[in-house]
Formats: structure tokens, sequence, C-alpha cells
């Protein structure tokens, strides 16, 4: 499986057929190409995972992952998830996940970016942990963490005719430009139940007694849902709040910086990383940023963040 990602050939490879079907659907917004790769992503089902190499990591995130850098290659282990092994000077990526990778919800999509973003930061595109749309040529970022109420105030903006740049992570090139990247909505039926459109699926995910996130391609909710790419117009990050209506407040550029960068930089990956604060730099500096304090009704937010970009 091959997929143009923004004039970079991704070649896309597995020994399992639940994850060939998950990278199809996962994919499906990119064009498909016959080109000849610039980068190799194989994804190999396991039931054990390599060893990590016998000394200490460069960087460790908690019990979750470690890194080992070696010139060039770089060992991402898992303790829980399996383990990925990049070489940076051939665009390669070859990983062996345990079942909990595949059963885990989000840990799939986040093995695939970790395994793609240190090639793609090598060819100046950086991705941000955040959800991004645009309306009239202008791009919003969508910026914070788990129960922040980016996903929800992103399908807002979907169901208010916004188009998807990207639910989860959006690229950043010099120029502050917001570039697509792929992937599948993930919500819970609560948050469906909010909008027309998806209603529906929450009434039948209800019908079963479901609880769970539901993950969806937005383009079965929206047609033509997807756009390649747009100048940002604006930052926000979102925080829901126990408050009657939605607010907005300016926020200086070096905090904006400041609040950006847990969600953007590999602090391992220190080749890139002048390069990859020049940009967010850029971004700050150019467009505007807000807190966004969110109310109860979702469906008015669009309205809001309609004025910003």
């Amino acid at each position: 499986m091959r997929w143009d990602l923004h004039g970079i050939i991704i070649e896309g490879d597995t020994n399992d057929n639940g994850l060939a079907d998950w990278w199809r659907r996962s994919f499906a917004s990119l064009p498909r190409s016959t080109a000849v790769p610039h980068l190799h992503l194989r994804l190999a089902l396991s039931q054990t995972a390599p060893n990590p190499p016998a000394r200490e990591p460069d960087f460790r995130q908690g019990d979750l992952l470690a890194y080992y850098v070696d010139g060039n290659r770089v060992v991402a282990h898992f303790p829980r998830f399996g383990q990925l092994s990049l070489d940076l000077a051939r665009g390669q990526t070859d990983s062996r996940l345990l079942p909990t990778a595949l059963s885990t919800y989000g840990v799939l999509e986040d093995l695939v970016a970790i395994g793609l973003s240190p090639h793609l930061r090598r060819r100046g595109l950086f991705l941000i942990h955040a959800f991004a749309a645009a309306r009239d040529g202008r791009a919003l970022l969508l910026v914070g963490g788990i129960g922040a109420g980016k996903t929800t105030t992103g399908m807002a903006l979907l169901n208010d005719g916004w188009r998807l740049l990207s639910n989860d992570s959006p690229i950043i090139k010099a120029g502050r430009q917001l570039l697509r990247y792929p992937g599948l909505l993930a919500a819970y039926p609560e948050t469906l139940s909010r909008f027309e459109a998806t209603r529906h699926l929450a009434e039948k995910e209800a019908e079963r007694d479901g609880r769970a996130k539901l993950t969806l391609p937005a383009a079965q909710i929206w047609t033509d849902v997807w756009l390649d790419t747009a100048p940002i117009g604006a930052i926000c990050f979102p925080m829901i709040e126990p408050r009657a209506d939605h607010a907005l407040e300016p926020i200086p550029a070096p905090q904006a910086l400041a609040q950006l960068l847990p969600h953007a930089i590999e602090q391992w990956d220190k080749g890139v990383m002048p390069q990859h604060l020049a940009v967010l730099r850029e971004l700050v500096e150019t467009a505007p940023a807000y807190r966004l304090r969110l109310g109860p009704d979702v469906l008015a937010v669009p309205a809001i963040l309609r004025q910003i970009v």
C-alpha cells in the first residue's frame, strides 16, 4: 500500500489482515500512489516484543516508552505495546507490535505517528497533537490534552460546514501552513448525540448499550470534508469549565508557544529541534492565540470561532 502525503510517498505493509484493514480505513483520505516510495513503514504483529538495548535510554517518558538513539538509528521501546526501530537515513521504520497495541484505544494511531514523524520532520513537516479545521480558506488549530474538549469542539465545526485537516495530528510547515494528516474520527456516543449529522450513530450505539468511543471515517458523515492545506488563522486552547457560556481570552505569543511545546516537540530528536522550534515560533508570532473557555452549548461554538479566523 502506498499513499501520497504532500508529495512524500509512504509505503506501508503488514503481516496482519486486521492491521491492513485499519491502515486502509485510516489513510483512505490520502491519494493512493504507484510511485517509488520515500518512506517505508512496516507494522508486524507479534506475541513477543524485542528486548530494549542493554543500556540506559537517551530519553524516557515514565514507564510508557524509552528512546535509544545511535546516530541515524533510533529504537522506541514500549514495554506494554511493542517496539519501533527507525532508520532515519533510509526512511524506514520497522515495528513489532503486541496485541495490546491493537486492543487499547488510541495506541495504534500514536505508534504510527511516532514511526512516521521523525522522517517527516527531516523533510520539513512537523506533526502536532491537535484538531485542525478550516473555513473560508483559513485554518483553526485546537490544542489540548485528553478531556479538554478539542474533539467535541472540532466536531461542532465540521457539523457547521468547516473542512477537516486532521482530527489528531495536523502537519505544520514553514510559512504557517497547516497540512492534512489522515486518521479516523473517534467520539463517545454522548458527543455524537449532540449533532444532527451523527445523532443516528449515537442512537444505534445506545440500542446495543454501548459506551465506548466509536471510530469511523469523517467522510462517512460529511461528504467532501477533507481539505489538503490552509494558512493558519488562529490557535485555540479549549478548556471545559462549569460556566453558562463560552469565552475567548487572548494569550500572548510566548505563553502560546510554551503551551504548544508539550504537544509538538519530541525531546530525544535534538538534530531537528532548532528548525522545529523556529516553525512553532513563526506560528505563534503570526497567528493569534486564545484560551477557549467552553460552556455547555456546543452548537454555539462555531459562531464564536468564525470571528477569529
